[in-house]
């Protein structure tokens, strides 16, 4: 059986990876928020098998942090969890990751990306969220692709247009109709 697993690793890990990415796609669907923190902890837990089957150990890391940020951001109205020094713990967390899982200079891209997911999703104001998502795109994009993760590289193109789109729409709305 673990010869069949690792013969096949490749295809497993995407498989994985499009189950997170219908995870991720699906999540945002959902009206209560305690709903959308579950689907995104299942999501984060299915990317950890994904990067394991590519044998990706930084990545891993990386999204263990967001399972424990997203059940700790689910609960910010509670005193314990809105207080600034949870943010600053999880991009503590991320540097000690990266440094710890070290393979090599790509390492860095996903630390970046989850220093700048654990900024954005602190952010109250869902334009500045929107921003800060745009260069955690970026970075796990180029990660995907220097580690051949189709599935990475897609849910990245999917979120980076989602992120335009919200862009776009945010600032039309607010703009208002035109007065010519």
């Amino acid at each position: 059986m673990l010869s069949f697993l690792s013969a096949h690793a490749y295809v497993f890990a995407q498989i994985f990876g499009f189950c997170a990415m219908a995870t991720a796609i699906s999540m945002y669907q959902f009206k209560k928020h305690k709903t959308i923190m579950l689907l995104m902890v299942l999501c984060s837990s299915l990317w950890c098998v994904h990067y394991a089957f590519l044998g990706l150990v930084t990545p891993i890391f990386m999204n263990v942090i967001n399972v424990l940020r997203s059940v700790v951001y689910s609960r910010r109205e509670k005193k314990w969890a809105s207080g600034l020094y949870v943010p600053v713990f999880f991009t503590a967390a991320a540097i000690v990751s990266a440094a710890l899982t070290w393979e090599n200079a790509w390492s860095l891209l996903p630390c970046v990306a989850s220093v700048c997911a654990t900024v954005g999703n602190w952010q109250t104001d869902t334009q500045r969220l929107r921003l800060l998502t745009i260069p955690v795109c970026v970075c796990w994009f180029i990660y995907n692709l220097v580690n051949h993760s189709v599935a990475g590289m897609a849910n990245e193109t999917f979120t980076f247009i989602s992120v335009l789109v919200g862009l776009y729409r945010y600032q039309a709305k607010k703009a208002g109709p035109s007065s010519e």
